[in-house]
């Protein structure tokens, strides 16, 4: 029997010397982070961002990771309002922010505001703590000519 077992880890040892090696990270030992990526994606029909509700602020995070100002939140729960930069759109009346956000990525999904996301102002206030951690949704848009 192990005879067996080692012609099979030897075999097993093949294969796996003819997978790709890891590419190891810099000497600091954090991974290297590229600030810009050019792929597949930015050639895609479609865009993916996620949109963030902090408090009295809606952001949204683009194909390229830059966090934009997508516009102001207001109230409190169960009575949020919003209003967008990207052609003032506005909703008002959501219990909570989580159908706030579904309001706003089926308005994006819709077609209601294409060209005005890749012209939001950056935001440039300290996120504090890991934005995926809050409320969030993504939404997917697909590029309207292709």
């Amino acid at each position: 029997m192990s005879a067996i077992r080692r012609s099979i880890a030897r075999f097993a040892n093949a294969c796996v010397k003819l997978l790709p090696s890891a590419s190891l990270p810099p000497s600091g030992g954090e991974p290297k982070r590229e600030t810009r990526r050019e792929h597949a994606a930015i050639s895609s029909p479609w865009r993916i961002y996620r949109i963030y509700a902090r408090p009295g602020h809606l952001l949204l995070r683009n194909e390229q990771g830059r966090i934009l100002d997508l516009g102001v939140m207001k109230g409190v729960e169960p009575n949020l309002t919003y209003r967008l930069f990207a052609r003032d759109l506005q909703g008002k009346g959501f219990a909570t922010r989580t159908l706030l956000l579904d309001d706003i990525a089926r308005r994006i999904e819709a077609g209601e505001v294409s060209k005005e996301l890749a012209n939001l102002p950056e935001w440039t206030e300290p996120l504090g703590a890991d934005l995926d951690r809050g409320t969030h949704t993504d939404v997917s848009m697909k590029l309207s000519g292709r």
